[in-house]
């Protein structure tokens, strides 16, 4: 706005075109003055734009801000219809008016130019801000990078909504569901994730965070870096690589341990460690990692135990190592498989 209004001072011999507008649209301007304005808007398509422009700020610079509840794409029309058509129309009457005094008439065009500044703020924040995005996950994993070069990899049933352009002073983001973050480094804007009753900071790290309404609780998962962890009682705890920060959402109170759960990232890499763990485990994680169903028909076979790794590998080929390492019968339907057969029988110590 100030390069457009020092321009404008300097052509056309000197003419203050600028501040002819301002007087004009504080009615302050002469009849000689509206006939020259309106011959320098007539000379050329770019004078006229350059008009309408400072007269549409004018005109919008009366938007109460406060009162976010308007449509603004039938306000737009409305004031549009107002801004300079084919010539300016000069003020009613020619009266002389009488400026308080001690209060020079170029203060008062002063005033305008910071109108106009002003009504160019609201614009931007009205109508060329940057919208927000959303990212959802329903049957597949998504995977995206934002702008700032950090990467979200959601996962099922989950949305995260972002903006197309962070602020300057905070990267700020708002999840629901789960998801791992790999954060992009930047001590002076620092990531913040919003998510129901808590607030997750970082400056750059990975970690994953669940955040599933129907939870009890919310956990933040800490792979590498640094993560503050903030409850909406302004208490906040630090984690860690290798720690685990729990928000129970009936107390409202923050924990923090060291994870043990060595499969909390499995949906997304799609690796899987069992350590003598009880089949009924395995199943639980399994219908989580492949989004399938899983069913064990005999309950006897549920503290059956294995020792397993399953490294990226199809539903079909874990299903075929549990089928032959513990003998048991597994039988495919419609939604998933059926887990059947006899109870384990362990002898020290060994699955026979």
């Amino acid at each position: 706005m100030y390069s457009l209004y020092k321009e404008m001072k300097n052509d056309n011999n000197h003419i203050d075109y600028a501040g002819l507008i301002g007087k004009y649209l504080v009615k302050e301007a002469t009849a000689e003055e509206i006939n020259t304005l309106e011959k320098w808007v007539g000379e050329s398509d770019e004078n006229k734009d350059t008009f309408n422009k400072y007269k549409q700020s004018w005109i919008l610079s009366g938007i109460n801000k406060e009162n976010m509840n308007i449509d603004l794409n039938a306000e737009w029309a409305t004031l549009s219809s107002k801004l300079f058509e084919n010539r300016i129309e000069p003020a009613p009457s020619p009266k002389v008016r009488k400026l308080q005094p001690g209060i020079p008439l170029i203060f008062k065009i002063a005033a305008a130019v910071v109108v106009l500044f002003t009504a160019t703020f609201f614009l931007y924040n009205f109508f060329m801000k940057p919208g927000t995005e959303k990212m959802m996950a329903t049957n597949v994993i998504e995977t995206e990078t934002l702008s700032d070069g950090t990467i979200i990899t959601l996962n099922r049933n989950s949305t995260l909504s972002y903006p197309k352009q962070f602020e300057k002073d905070v990267r700020k983001v708002k999840l629901t569901g789960d998801a791992f973050f790999e954060v992009e480094h930047n001590k002076y804007q620092p990531f913040v994730i919003e998510s129901q009753n808590i607030e997750i900071e970082v400056l750059g790290t990975s970690f994953y965070v669940n955040a599933h309404e129907e939870n009890s609780t919310i956990e933040v998962v800490v792979n590498s870096g640094g993560v503050a962890l903030r409850s909406d009682k302004e208490e906040q705890i630090i984690l860690k690589a290798g720690d685990k920060g729990i928000f129970d959402k009936k107390t409202g109170q923050l924990f923090r341990e060291k994870n043990t759960d060595v499969n909390y990232n499995s949906w997304k890499t799609k690796l899987l460690v069992f350590d003598d763990t009880k089949l009924a485990e395995v199943v639980d994680k399994l219908n989580e990692v492949y989004d399938t169903n899983i069913e064990i028909i005999n309950p006897e076979i549920d503290n059956c135990r294995i020792t397993v790794t399953f490294d990226n590998m199809t539903i079909e080929a874990v299903i075929n190592i549990l089928r032959e390492t513990l003998d048991i019968v597994i039988e495919k339907h419609d939604n998933g498989y059926f887990i059947s057969g006899e109870g384990c029988i362990i002898e020290s110590g060994m699955l026979i």
